[in-house]
């Protein structure tokens, strides 16, 4: 896919609470990607002003993160060792912890189950185990695990992983 333009961007954006198209999701994974690749950083930074300058100062690498949640329909398999390259490379950026979690997670009331966690959820989860930063300071993390069905304390979901790979 081109680098894209702001107004599919803008639009990519809007569908991601409408109608969740994978053209909208490939597009604002594009533009999350630039915003990591020193080659492409140029073009994201052009981007994210125009983003800014329409949009009254919003952010533009933070939008797309609070959209990725709505793309669940879509299949985002390939995405999620991306973004938790990106999660690592910025354990403060809680919005794109909170998207793994929603990504690969569905709500629940029940607790999660080693023996069910798939593939992409155990790496989520060694992912956000492996820093300290969303654990004691997002005040929000704990809800969004807790309907998840998930440990809300950073030991008791390292040992969901932990009995994951003992068992696989």
């Amino acid at each position: 896919m081109a680098f894209p333009t702001l107004k599919q961007t803008l639009h990519a954006l809007d569908d991601a609470k409408l109608s969740q198209s994978q053209a909208s999701l490939d597009c604002l994974f594009a533009v999350l990607r630039a915003s990591y690749d020193d080659d492409q950083l140029s073009k994201y930074d052009k981007l994210s002003d125009q983003y800014s300058d329409v949009t009254d100062g919003s952010d533009l690498q933070q939008d797309v993160v609070l959209a990725m949640p709505h793309f669940r329909s879509c299949d985002v398999t390939e995405l999620i060792p991306a973004l938790i390259g990106y999660y690592k490379d910025d354990d403060q950026f809680y919005e794109l912890g909170h998207a793994l979690i929603s990504l690969v997670f569905p709500r629940k009331r029940s607790a999660v189950l080693p023996e069910t966690l798939i593939e992409s959820q155990r790496e989520v989860l060694a992912a956000l185990t492996e820093t300290d930063a969303i654990w004691i300071s997002d005040a929000t993390f704990p809800t969004l695990l807790k309907g998840r069905g998930l440990p809300t304390g950073k030991s008791k979901a390292q040992q969901l992983v932990t009995k994951r790979k003992k068992q696989g």
